[in-house]
């Protein structure tokens, strides 16, 4: 390899569920690296996590007592909300960016790979892919070998074709793989291990992030075919790939798979390719819902997963639990609504018993200014009004709460407090207006 020491590589690596095996793939290829390396190399190591934001130097701090910056290579670490691996990707490059500032700047022998952190490779292998970049000007991406660990090519890291009906039909599931021994033109490239060159990564911003899992890689080489680029296949550059390594359950592969397809037909394919395709995907979401929830095992590990979240709370304190209720506090206007809203139906309570003891039976519960009282009741029906109230009180309670922890519509859980506040308060003064009929 003689690459100069003015060229960079950028290796981007998302973490969901993967950390050991991340810490596992760095050690391995630094220990690869020879002692004066002759490129930089920029890790990008992000932490997309669904979890609460606690403890968010723990992730960076971890990784920085692990990993320092040797032999020409430099680490960055960031921790993001998971919005799907097309996002975490454009995100991460961004922080970089934002990081770097006026330091950052986008040569033309610039590179950029993204990697999954449950692969495993050496500098020869990565040596072997750069140097085919070097030598091929013409290259735009070249995707390397992913392989098992027992060393085994995989079916889907690569091919010829780009994804159609016709296949499905031939039992290939979207890949036709070349089955060359020297690296060879194909269409689409793998994303668990793609090296781009950074210039086009610039020029086609990044992965399309409508994609949350699955096809944005076929997407991506889509799009550099249509502005004219060439995407290479590196069957001796290999990797080793442990497939299924972060924590999905089945079913929610199977959604983000069959979601992205049907986005891929849309944007690629024609329409009546998209919506046979969409029928004949029906039975298949069926039968992964059945398998992904129905098992008995996927309970089993469910109550297991919780029992031992629930010891390390239990353990530590309660942080997650903490945490929460301090954001929960902390949201503007949140806490002040919730108790406006507790005050108004104490106050419809007091209200109501006040009414109920000094109106005796029976008592005016609705009146006809055309034909007088149409309805006589007990005074214990003025117990309806903060009942209503109460019961309103706690749906829409439990409504915040949940779209408050639903990350995606957390913003409107203050509508949840707000609904609550105006339906009390309307209670309240029709509790009002019938207590003066009555006198």
């Amino acid at each position: 390899m003689t690459a100069k020491k003015d060229k960079r590589l950028i290796i981007l690596m998302v973490n969901y569920g993967t950390k050991e095996y991340m810490k596992e793939l760095i050690k391995n290829f630094l220990f690869s690296l020879p002692k004066f390396a002759e490129i930089r190399i920029d890790w990008i190591l992000t932490d997309a996590t669904d979890a609460f934001e606690i403890d968010r130097d723990d992730w960076e701090n971890e990784m920085r007592e692990t990993f320092k910056n040797q032999k020409n290579n430099y680490f960055y670490f960031f921790r993001i909300p998971n919005r799907g691996f097309a996002h975490n990707v454009n995100l991460s490059y961004q922080l970089l960016k934002r990081k770097l500032g006026d330091n950052f700047s986008v040569g033309e022998d610039d590179l950029i790979l993204l990697l999954n952190p449950d692969t495993s490779f050496y500098w020869q292998s990565l040596a072997r892919a750069l140097r085919f970049m070097e030598e091929n000007r013409e290259a735009t991406v070249a995707g390397m070998a992913l392989c098992s660990p027992k060393g085994a090519p995989e079916k889907w890291g690569h091919s010829l074709t780009f994804p159609s009906l016709k296949l499905i039909w031939g039992r290939k599931r979207f890949s036709e793989p070349s089955g060359a021994l020297e690296p060879t033109e194909v269409s689409w490239v793998s994303g668990g291990a793609m090296l781009i060159r950074l210039s086009w990564w610039e020029r086609l911003k990044g992965l399309d992030e409508g994609f949350f899992l699955y096809f944005e890689d076929v997407d991506f080489c889509r799009r550099v075919k249509v502005e004219r680029g060439k995407v290479f296949f590196l069957p001796q550059a290999t990797v080793s790939h442990r497939r299924g390594a972060s924590d999905i359950n089945i079913y929610r592969r199977k959604q983000h798979f069959y979601a992205s397809e049907a986005k891929y037909f849309y944007l690629w394919r024609n329409g009546t390719e998209y919506l046979l395709l969409r029928l004949v995907r029906i039975p298949f979401k069926i039968f992964y819902f059945c398998k992904g929830y129905l098992a008995p095992s996927f309970w089993k590990k469910e109550w297991q997963k919780f029992s031992s979240e629930v010891a390390c709370e239990r353990e530590k304190g309660f942080p997650r639990i903490i945490c929460s209720v301090k954001r929960f506090v902390q949201t503007p206007w949140m806490l002040a609504g919730w108790i406006a809203v507790l005050v108004l139906n104490l106050l419809l309570w007091g209200v109501a018993f006040w009414g109920r003891k000094t109106l005796g039976s029976p008592i005016i519960l609705h009146y006809n200014s055309y034909l007088g009282v149409d309805f006589y009741g007990d005074s214990d029906y003025f117990l309806i009004f903060p009942t209503l109230g109460l019961l309103v009180f706690l749906f829409n309670f439990v409504l915040c709460l949940v779209l408050f922890f639903s990350k995606k519509y957390s913003a409107l859980s203050i509508v949840a407090s707000g609904a609550s506040l105006g339906f009390q308060t309307a209670i309240l003064i029709a509790l009002v207006n019938l207590i003066f009929v009555n006198r």
